[in-house]
């Protein structure tokens, strides 16, 4: 009976299904052990870490439905900081009791399914001891599924909602189940963090794809045994990493570990008792961050009156900073932060107050401090100093500067801002105004920066500045605001920005050019939250070619900064094949080829997309030159450190002109997964140098237009050219925020200008300078900022929140005295540049750099990780005596000599393990992370054959006994440091220039670039004075150019010495009576056969045509011809036994490509057509210095000491020489060096150097040879040597080594002549060259290197492709006449200013106007056409409006009849000057100059009239171009004719009666016939004048041609009144109408 009970109950128990949900037991408290540990370090043993550590018990007590109370007891709080893991860790007994009855404090949550709800706690229950309790629950945190044992979801826990995965593995014999959990911590749907200082960079997600610099994840491993009720957890462990590299994550990262053990020690009954504490409730079990980020401590402090404590640290900065800035300044500067950040308004103006009663003023430090307090409050301090004018313009602007870029943006600050906008001291002064609005619109833009959308009253007083200002046509207004909503970068005011845009509002047109193109730029910030938007406006701007160019340049620049996908790419890529403005083609092809080569990761799949389209339109812009728009785009980003630099240069060109209208330059920096643009700086030139030229050589008298204007009026059609508005304008971005612009009008240009020029008067500039510096000049410029603070917090699974920070910052002075001694008597500027003036500059500037990066722990009460510290500190005295002379051409800068040792700059960088609690700061400990050196290097080691098993530590215990190194203890032990000393020795000058430097880092552990970095690295440069036996007292530098050089010679050069005859068999020396080899190249510009390099396929056969190999390449030049001969048969034999291992070099015509060399892993043999001989001496005679260059060092005893270098150049076209010689000042000494270059052919150039006794004992030469190379330009470079010393050839081989390999040379080893070095390089297209390069024992070479910028040698002006070096006299020239563009009419072609030919026969004997100045107020006009006794020959007739008067030039058989206001005029070749206009006879020509006008020269001969205008670019028309570089065919309609006779037909000026001699007009005509046009019939006219004959004339000879017409109803009638308006009608057909070209006319007799 009892059996059968006894199974009954085993029945009835094995009956009972068992849950796997976790639960807590009801009615029973259940009690575990809890130890949780955070270590921060890198992840080897052997280094030193920190960490902290928490043990604790925790009861868990049921109150009631799925609530429960935590409560922690015996808690103990520990410290680690030292060797792991040798050392252990150390209780902190004061924490532990300040903490505790914090812990102890019981906790409320809701916990069902495994899932903890809701969190209860105390009121006064400290947040981050709460989240201490939330990572103890989030171990609870359990999501089971009945039916999978592996998944995935997104779960909540402490760090947010976050990716993870589950394996549940049951173990049914132990009844236990393992839940294993890991989640991803980088891939959270709502992470928990915070991070600050970074809002203007641009994240990169394709870097963070490859590589991360922050990774985070945690592993929990639960125990449970189920029940029927539900899952007890028995156990539990959680593994979480976060690791850190600033690097590539392949080379090692520093990491922060966290633990937590919990362990189930009892469940027993509890009696509950009612809770006398009262709960509110707390939130979920995420972590929760205090909402003051700028309360986090940079450093733990605890002060207890921090009032007393500020003004301790504002007396120290003022006391210790009075002559230089001190050392720790930027460190002291920091604590000043750190603790104004915790003060309130009412404080900040209390110290303010005490500052002023103390005796040193420490104001200023408060005023550079409050920027990067960066609270409301410190904003509001500002606000009300500057609206109670306590503080200067100056202390305001600096501080309102930092502040708007620094100070938090949240409601209360933008509120602050606002408030700015109204005071009468910002409205007042324009500088504060643009820094207040400007800055109004970065703290919108900071504001709004996390938020998808923001409150449209942020920024109605941007969008009111700028709706008023264009209401009012207040151009500056609409600029400021239009730069302040770029600042914002919001999509809300596209609306706002697009009623500026051409093409998208009306208020467009009454605008400037300036101001469209700002309100584009406008755009940039605002397209990094809405491309698409953006992409859309911007190609509708470009694609519109009304547009001005500088419109459509800067959308495409723009359009391209959204990083646009392939298909929006080939869109603009088709417009440009399609495209008639260069500057636009140039422009965007440009930034194809540059994107299409970018190694930016940002920029991927964008460089993909541009190199489709650059290839598409290389065949048709690549030949453009430096003369039209572009970008430039150059970059380098390494992957080994993850960061990179890149800039951008924008250059914007209207005129045809190598100097832009417009230059932009970028440098953007791009590290940790982000890309900031650092500066940005813009300079727009825009007329401005037309103004100055107008100021210093004003035309005299009025515009007389009536004569020009009869004849404008005769072309109906006509339209002039827009004026320029001349501007100069300038603006400053730092992190795409601008932050300062400035513009000048016409009228300021003019007062400036005006200004410098005029030195009369007391009010003079140079009045004002002159009287400034009587008396001498003391400042003393002072900063200090925060210019770095980025910050980020993310809670660890322990509860503890760990930091991420770089934190810098940085303190500048300067003292400067300066006393000049002026001649009282000066007036003019002249005679300031005449007069002997002196200037003692005494300069002082110091500047103190301190950087902290920090990974670990951070709390209000703990702070463990890692700390890196450095320290950079410069500062230096400058005490010299400049005496100038401008007339006298000489200079001479006079100090004192070295007489102590100085530290110009140190640096210091070391990483330590640092704990700090709050309860015990005097125990806080700094550790080096690298332990104490205790052997020498590896080098220095011996083996040791023996072994020892390492022992147990007690640090490898409890939760991280499973620790790797706690099993692994045999870590590598520190070498000592390494130290160098380098100095660079001036003994001449009495002091040595060192650097010191000692190093130890982590690299014996693992290379890498942060191992690198992890350690003590110093470095200091000193000088140092040298002991001798004369002591130096001055150091004197002295120019002397001119006639007198040779007068300030100390010391006079003996007869040149003759060349040394000790040379290298192998060397040739240039240039001397010896040489009989011949040097002749190929020039440029003459194409003839040329040597071609072939290479031998595997197994092909050499044929017996093969060349020899270049005599250059063989023995001595000092042999006989015969010999040479002699030579190159036995090679050529050699070389044909030897097919496998030598190039086949023969003539060939198809042997290269324009594309590519085909060079095989053969050998490159290469040679220059043999020419003629070069005799001669190459030095020559030295003639007179005209430099002398004396670098002394005065003694005590008198003597010379120091350095002289005189310089000689001729500059004659036969032979351009250039000489330079050094010597040394000392009696006994014979070192000399000597330094000689010649030209002695257009193209080819030489360069010696020689140096040691008399010039004698080393010898280098260079010879450089311009020629051709399988038809590609090239150039040849030999350097020859006969004896250098040592280091210069190893320097040259480690240093060509290592550019060989950076560059990706590939290389033959050969055997080439020694002591000599041969480089070809060959331009194979305009954007890259092949490049071979012999050494003696090796060649390398390089195919296709791509250039920075386009080389085009076709573009080149005749001067250089035809004089080659010798063009370098031609410099000043070119430069002077830069701006000049010639216009040529010849026979029957017209070559125009932008080059354009155009054949075309003059059929009538009507005037055409060749060229005429464009503008509304054309100051000339110049017509010409055939003349009417000898139609072979030319007539030219040419009005001027200033002065006013007409001149004409015919041709007669006795010379050149020339008119001047309808009277003949005797020219001689003297010439005379009529009305500012100089004529002269020139052979059977004449000349004509006008430069008040532009006109620098005008040639007229009868059969060519030859134009050169200066400074014309882009104000011309007519036949001759629009002189821009377009090579366009304009009519006066600016449209473009459709070939050369409807371009000339447009430019004819028609006649008025059957009496002139022209006999032909241009009128609207009708079709003749009746056409169908959208169905009816119709009659057409002509939208477009044609050529017919005047009243009364008929045609004796007329051309086809297309003409465009407009149609109306056949019943409708036309008169010839109502005809003139068909030109503004829109075109409906094109048909063929006659152009009559001449006419005969009937008239009657008079």
């Amino acid at each position: 009976m009892r059996a059968i009970f006894f199974m009954l109950i085993v029945s009835l128990v094995g009956s009972q299904k068992l849950k796997y949900e976790p639960i807590f037991t009801e009615g029973r408290m259940t009690v575990y052990t809890y130890e949780g540990v955070i270590m921060t370090g890198l992840p080897e043993s052997g280094l030193s870490r920190a960490g902290v550590r928490i043990n604790c018990g925790l009861n868990i007590i049921p109150t009631g439905q799925n609530t429960y109370l935590l409560k922690i007891s015996h808690v103990q709080i520990l410290e680690y900081n030292g060797i792991w893991p040798r050392d252990s860790f150390i209780p902190s007994h004061k924490l532990t009791q300040k903490l505790a009855p914090e812990l102890t404090k019981p906790v409320k949550f809701e916990y069902s399914n495994g899932r903890v709800g809701n969190i209860q706690a105390p009121a006064d229950l400290l947040e981050d001891v709460l989240n201490i309790h939330r990572g103890i629950l989030n171990i609870f945190q359990i999501t089971m599924k009945k039916s999978q044992n592996f998944y995935g979801l997104q779960e909540a826990g402490i760090e947010g909602v976050c990716l993870t995965n589950y394996i549940i593995q049951e173990n049914k014999k132990a009844n236990r189940i393992t839940v294993t959990k890991s989640k991803d911590l980088n891939n959270c749907k709502e992470k928990v963090m915070i991070f600050t200082g970074a809002v203007y960079a641009e994240l990169c997600p394709i870097c963070q794809q490859s590589n991360r610099n922050i990774r985070a994840s945690a592993t929990f491993t639960h125990t449970l045994k189920p029940t029927a009720a539900g899952a007890i957890l028995q156990e539990a462990r959680v593994h979480e990493v976060h690791q850190f590299t600033p690097f590539n994550e392949h080379d090692g990262a520093a990491v922060m570990k966290a633990r937590q053990h919990l362990r189930l020690v009892n469940i027993r009954p509890v009696v509950l008792h009612e809770q006398q504490v009262q709960f509110v409730n707390r939130g979920t079990l995420k972590y929760r961050f205090d909402e003051n980020i700028l309360g986090k401590p940079m450093k733990l402090m605890k002060v207890h009156n921090v009032e007393k404590v500020i003004l301790d640290i504002l007396t120290h900065l003022e006391r210790h900073n009075q002559d230089r800035i001190h050392f720790d300044t930027p460190a002291k500067f920091l604590q000043l932060v750190q603790l104004l950040r915790s003060t309130t308004e009412e404080t900040i103006d209390t110290l303010w107050r005490k500052s002023h009663s103390l005796e040193l003023n420490t104001r200023r430090w408060i005023l550079f401090a409050l920027p990067a307090v960066g609270t409301p409050a410190a904003l509001n301090f500002l606000k009300t100093k500057i609206q109670n004018l306590d503080i200067s313009t100056a202390d305001i602007v600096q501080a309102l500067v930092l502040a708007m870029h620094q100070i938090t943006a949240d409601h209360q600050s933008l509120s602050i801002v606002r408030e700015l906008f109204g005071m009468n001291h910002v409205q007042q002064i324009p500088i504060l105004r643009q820094i207040v609005y400007l800055g109004y619109g970065s703290m919108v833009f900071r504001f709004c920066a996390e938020k998808e959308t923001c409150p449209d009253s942020l920024f109605k007083p941007l969008h009111d500045l700028l709706s008023a200002a264009t209401a009012h046509a207040n151009e500056e207004d609409i600029v400021l605001g239009l730069k302040a909503i770029g600042n914002a970068g919001q999509p809300v005011s596209i609306k706002n920005i697009m009623k500026l845009l051409p093409g998208f509002g009306t208020a467009a047109a009454t605008i400037p050019l300036k101001v469209q193109v700002d309100a584009i730029m406008a755009l940039r910030n605002i397209a990094k939250k809405d491309p698409g938007k953006v992409q859309a406006i911007m190609i509708q701007l470009f694609m519109n070619q009304k547009n001005h160019p500088e419109i459509r340049m800067s959308a495409c620049a723009i359009f391209l900064c959204t990083k646009p996908p392939l298909n929006s790419l080939l869109v603009l890529t088709d417009s440009l094949l399609k495209e008639t403005n260069l500057q636009v083609a140039s422009f965007a092809y440009s930034q194809f080829r540059y994107l299409a080569r970018t190694s930016l990761p940002s920029l991927r799949s964008l460089a993909a997309g541009c190199n489709i389209a650059a290839k598409l339109l290389s065949p048709k812009f690549d030949r453009l030159g430096l003369r039209f728009s572009r970008m430039l785009h150059p970059d380098k980003f390494c992957y080994k450190l993850m960061s990179g630099v890149s800039a951008k240069a924008i250059l914007l060109n209207n005129a045809g002109t190598p100097i832009p209208t417009v230059a932009a330059a970028k440098i953007t920096g791009h590290t940790l997964g982000f890309s900031a643009n650092l500066a940005e700086v813009s300079f727009r030139m825009e007329g401005l140098q037309e103004v100055i030229m107008k100021t210093l050589a004003p035309v005299r008298g009025a515009p007389d237009l009536k004569q020009i204007q009869r004849i404008l009026n005769k072309f109906p059609d006509w339209k002039s050219l827009p004026e320029k508005v001349p501007l100069a304008s300038a603006y400053l971005k730092l992190f795409d925020q601008e932050i300062a612009f400035v513009e000048f009008k016409r009228n300021d240009i003019e007062k400036a200008i005006q200004s410098v020029t005029d030195a009369h008067g007391k009010h003079s500039t140079l009045a004002k300078l002159v009287s400034r510096l009587e008396n001498p000049v003391e400042l003393h410029p002072a900063a200090a900022l925060m210019s770095a603070e980025l910050r980020q917090f993310v809670p660890t699974c322990v509860g503890l929140a760990t930091e991420l920070s770089f934190i810098t910052a940085a303190a500048a002075r300067a003292n400067i005295n300066v006393d000049a001694r002026i001649p009282s008597s000066i007036s003019s500027f002249s005679q300031l540049l005449n007069a002997d003036i002196q200037l003692n500059v005494q300069l002082n500037p110091s500047v103190a750099v301190h950087s902290k990066a920090i990974m670990g722990i951070n709390t209000p009460f703990i702070q463990s990780g890692l700390e890196l510290d450095a320290k950079l500190h410069s500062a230096f005295s400058v005490d010299v005596t400049v005496n100038v002379n401008i007339k006298e051409r000489n200079l001479k800068i006079d100090t004192a000599a070295v007489e102590q040792e100085n530290e110009i700059m140190s640096f210091r960088s070391e990483v330590f393990a640092v704990s700090r609690n709050i309860e015990n700061l005097s125990a806080a400990k700094s550790v080096p992370i690298l332990p104490e050196a205790e052997e020498p290097s590896i080098t220095n080691q011996r083996f040791k054959a023996t072994w020892s098993n390492p022992t147990d530590l007690e640090v490898c215990s409890g939760i991280i006994a499973d620790e790797d190194e706690c099993h692994d203890q045999t870590h590598r032990r520190a070498p000592r440091p390494s130290v160098s000393n380098t100095c660079a020795r001036m003994t001449t000058f009495g002091f040595d220039v060192c650097l010191d430097a000692k190093s130890a880092s982590a690299v014996y552990i693992r290379h890498g670039p942060l191992y690198r970095l992890m350690g003590e690295h110093k470095a200091r440069i000193v000088i140092r004075p040298v002991q001798s036996e004369t002591r130096i007292t001055r150091l004197r530098l002295e120019v002397q150019t001119g006639p007198k050089a040779s007068a300030k010679m100390v010391r006079f050069l003996e007869g040149e010495e003759l060349l040394p005859e000790r040379v290298h068999p192998h060397t040739v020396l240039i240039g001397t009576s010896h040489t009989k080899r011949r040097m002749e190249n190929q020039t440029w510009a003459k194409s003839s056969s040329y040597r071609s390099i072939s290479t031998s396929l595997s197994g092909s056969k050499t044929t017996s045509q093969s060349s020899s190999v270049s005599s250059d390449n063989s023995g001595s030049m000092q042999h006989s011809v015969h010999q040479k001969e002699d030579r190159q048969a036995s090679i050529s034999k050699k070389s044909s036994n030897s097919r496998a291992h030598h190039a086949d070099i023969r003539t060939s015509n198809d042997m290269f490509s324009s594309s590519a060399w085909r060079i095989n892993q053969d050998l490159i043999e290469v040679n220059f057509k043999p020419g003629e001989n070069i005799k001669g001496n190459f030095i020559g005679t030295i003639g007179t210095p005209s430099v002398t260059i004396l670098a002394q060092a005065k003694r005590t005893d008198g003597k010379e000491q120091g350095y002289q270098l005189t310089g000689s150049m001729e500059g004659s076209d036969a032979w351009p020489r250039m000489h330079i010689r050094v010597v040394e000042l000392k009696e006994d000494s014979s070192w000399k060096m000597c330094v000689d270059a010649a030209i002695p052919k257009a193209h080819k150039a030489m360069l010696m150097f020689r140096w040691g006794k008399d010039c004698q004992k080393y010898k280098i030469s260079y010879e450089a040879s311009l020629g051709r190379l399988a038809n590609h330009p090239a150039m040849k470079i030999k350097t020859q040597w006969s004896e250098i010393p040592t280091a210069m050839i190893s320097g040259g081989r480690v240093i060509g080594s290592g550019v060989a390999f950076l560059f990706g040379f590939s290389n033959k080893f050969k055997r080439n002549p020694s002591h000599q070095i041969t480089q070809l390089i060959a331009l194979t297209s305009p954007w890259t060259i092949d490049t071979i390069v012999k050494l003696p024992r090796l060649t390398i070479y390089y195919q296709g290197f791509e250039l920075p910028l386009p080389v085009h040698v076709q573009s080149m002006t005749p001067v250089i492709q035809t004089k080659g070096f010798k063009s370098i006299n031609e410099i000043p020239r070119l430069l002077l006449t830069m701006n000049q563009r010639e216009c040529i009419s010849e026979s029957e072609q017209v070559v125009t200013f932008d080059g354009n030919e155009l054949k075309h026969t003059i059929l009538n004997d009507c005037y055409y106007v060749l060229t005429k100045d464009c503008s509304p107020t054309p100051k000339f006009i110049l017509l010409m056409r055939r003349d009417v006794n000898q139609q072979r020959k030319k007539a030219i007739k040419l009005l001027i409006s200033v002065p006013n008067v007409v001149i004409e030039a015919n041709w007669t058989p006795a010379g050149i009849k020339f008119l001047v206001d309808n009277v003949k005029t005797t020219l001689s070749n003297e010439g005379r000057v009529i009305q500012n206009v100089r004529v002269w006879q020139n052979g059977t020509g004449i000349i004509l100059k006008a430069s008040s006008i532009n006109i620098e020269q005008l040639f007229f001969d009868g059969n060519r009239v030859q134009i050169v205008l200066d400074h014309m670019m882009s104000k011309t028309c007519g036949i001759c171009g629009l002189n821009n570089g377009e090579e366009k065919l304009l009519m006066p309609n600016q449209e473009e004719a459709r070939d050369v006779e409807h371009l000339f037909e447009s430019w004819t000026f028609p006649g008025q009666t059957c009496k002139d001699d022209c006999k032909v007009r241009r009128t609207f005509v009708e079709l003749g016939k009746l056409v169908k046009f959208e169905g009816q019939e119709s009659k057409c006219y002509s939208v477009e004048p044609v050529q017919r004959c005047l009243e009364g004339c008929s045609p004796i000879e007329t051309h086809s041609r297309i003409a465009n017409f407009h149609c109306v109803s056949a019943n409708r009638s036309v008169n010839a009144a109502a005809m003139l308006n068909f030109r503004k009608k829109s075109v409906h057909v094109s048909h063929s109408v006659d152009s009559h070209t001449d006419c005969v006319c009937g008239c009657a007799e008079v």
